[in-house]
């Protein structure tokens, strides 16, 4: 059975985390050694800090609105007082018993009811109206400062009843003002009887709540403090545009109504806060709605001296990360670059990092071998050069041995058979021919020159051939003084005058021409309209230095000119062939390192 690999799988990881590039690798754990820390504890005592002081915050606001409640409740019940004194006098309750039974309240008792009203000790501006009505509708006593419509009357008087036995608190609208408070009561007889007698209303300013109440107290600019009934009727506000509107159907007064249900008196709502007390005595709701950044803005100070704090330290710890990384990385990056040379110039690039480290040390090391390379590279060039130069002289030792035989056997042969002037004239040819190979020893000639060595060689071959083939010139006036290698054009015209004339009974033309392109170079081409071939004709034995010329061509410009110069032959069956060389200018020579004597 084969065993697991307990360790495969730690070994994936170690290979991924490898397959990542150090410098990624050192970032991500400086960034996270240095910010990781700092963020967690800043965000950490942010929150903590924030809830604490917002919880503080919250107790204060409904510590605050506890007070509020307290003294509302205590200058509501001064009114209360106030009615209660009045419903049990003896002038009221005689007043409303002569009512039920259908009696006229007589002038002196409504005196008497004035007289009683204003004899109580409650000496407030606040106090508007007083108005004691009977339970038929009928109005006992009426200070008559404030008149309302009757079908409000009306309504107050069914508010009192469904609040029975409590007192009640309205808002309501009258002809002279629309900002009054009506505490109203229900009556009973103070006799054993205990039945119902009427209705007592105190109209009180609703200023009282601005001006006492609510004076001085503000949770924000947005804020706003109301007084609501248990139907949703605004009683009283700080924002005067709510004053009697019915928010029973708002989320506030809904939320309100389940939390304080819940015995909650503090909760959230979008963007604002809330906090509720109860009334019982009035069945009430006094709510502070409060914006959101009222609580906040106390631990915006903080959180700012906070903020730039971890901003401090993430800074330092980013600059710290970076000096590092810079340290580690931009040493990694040069020797990468070293070490990723593309041409032979960048191995004259140096690190040059003298710095003690592992990294220095590594960085000289890689210097100490890109100079032995370099050593290396020019003894090899060395070597190259002088090779070259051993197969230059071997090459041109393989032609002209091969070539002063075939001349004279050439010559040989039309002296026998033809005793004629034109050995003379071929004699002539060839010794200029043999002059300019064998006396001259440079291996780069001006086109003249060669064109000059070149006419010789098709004089001679015309004693050989006779009219077989005709020669054209086209040589551009600019490349006569260009320099190509000696001695290159005579394999090229022999092998057309060999392979072109083969079974042909016409005579061809052969044409040299040569010109020059747009970026430099020299085009010299070697043409011929003769049998051509479909492949490269197979060398013969008795025609080796024909086959031993054209390669020889190929491998000398392959070794002075490397790939900026080179040897094209293209051929068609019956059409001809032509046999193009292509010689680059002298700057591109130079980058090829070609020998200085081609310049």
């Amino acid at each position: 059975m084969k065993r697991r690999n307990p360790s495969g799988q730690g070994d994936k990881v170690h290979s991924w985390i490898r397959n990542i590039k150090i410098q990624y690798r050192l970032l991500a754990v400086f960034l996270l050694i240095s910010l990781l820390p700092t963020v967690c504890i800043g965000t950490y005592a942010y929150h903590v800090y924030t809830r604490s002081i917002n919880n503080k915050i919250s107790d204060s606001v409904l510590q605050t609105m506890r007070s509020i409640n307290t003294n509302m409740t205590i200058e509501l019940e001064k009114y209360q007082d106030y009615c209660s004194t009045l419903s049990i006098a003896d002038a009221v309750q005689d007043s409303l018993r002569q009512t039920l039974n259908g009696q006229a309240v007589s002038r002196e008792m409504v005196l008497a009811i004035r007289e009683l009203a204003t004899a109580i000790p409650l000496q407030s501006t606040y106090l508007k109206n007083l108005r004691i009505v009977s339970l038929d509708g009928t109005t006992i006593y009426d200070r008559g400062y404030d008149d309302i419509p009757y079908e409000k009357s009306e309504q107050l008087v069914e508010t009192i009843d469904k609040a029975s036995p409590k007192d009640s608190l309205q808002y309501i609208y009258t002809y002279r003002s629309q900002n009054k408070l009506v505490l109203g009561r229900k009556l009973y007889s103070v006799d054993f009887s205990g039945e119902a007698v009427g209705y007592i209303m105190v109209y009180i300013n609703e200023q009282l709540f601005e001006e006492k109440i609510f004076a001085g107290v503000t949770f924000g600019p947005s804020s706003n403090i109301m007084l609501v009934n248990a139907h949703g009727d605004v009683l009283s506000s700080q924002d005067r545009s709510y004053l009697g509107k019915n928010i029973a159907d708002s989320r506030l007064f809904q939320e309100i109504r389940i939390n304080t249900t819940a015995g909650q008196s503090t909760f959230n709502l979008e963007h604002q806060i809330a906090v509720a007390v109860y009334n019982k005595d009035f069945d009430c709701y006094l709510i502070a709605d409060i914006p959101e950044s009222y609580i906040t803005e106390e631990t915006r100070s903080i959180n700012t001296v906070l903020f730039w704090i971890a901003a401090a330290l993430i800074f330092l710890s980013l600059l710290l990360t970076f000096v590092v990384y810079v340290s580690i990385v931009s040493p990694i990056r040069n020797i990468i670059a070293a070490c990723n040379i593309k041409s032979d110039e960048e191995l004259n690039v140096h690190i040059n990092d003298q710095n003690q480290d592992e990294l220095g040390f590594l960085a000289r090391t890689i210097d100490r071998m890109m100079d032995e390379i370099l050593l290396l590279m020019a003894r090899r060039k060395e070597d190259q050069i002088r090779r070259r130069e051993l197969e230059l002289k071997n090459l041109q030792y393989q032609i002209n041995p091969h070539f002063l035989f075939n001349t004279l056997n050439s010559l040989q042969w039309v002296a026998t058979i033809n005793d004629v002037p034109a050995v003379a004239e071929g004699l002539s040819s060839l010794s200029a021919l043999l002059r300019n190979t064998i006396m001259k020893t440079d291996e780069f000639i001006p086109l003249s020159e060669e064109v000059e060595n070149l006419s010789h060689y098709f004089a001679i071959q015309k004693i050989r051939y006779g009219n077989s083939f005709d020669v054209c010139w086209q040589i551009a006036e600019e490349t006569n003084a260009r320099l190509l290698p000696r001695f290159i054009l005579q394999p090229l015209a022999e092998n057309a005058i060999i392979h072109g004339t083969e079974n042909m009974s016409e005579a061809i033309v052969i044409t040299v021409s040569s010109s020059l392109n747009e970026n430099g170079y020299m085009i010299v081409e070697v043409r011929d309209n003769g049998c051509g071939f479909s492949s490269l004709p197979v060398k013969r034995e008795k025609d080796r230095f024909s086959g031993i010329g054209v390669n020889n061509v190929s491998e000398r410009l392959n070794i002075y000119y490397g790939t900026t110069g080179g040897l094209e032959i293209s051929s068609e069956k019956g059409k001809g062939t032509v046999c193009r060389i292509t010689i680059p200018p002298p700057q591109a020579r130079r980058q090829q390192n070609v020998p200085n004597s081609l310049d």
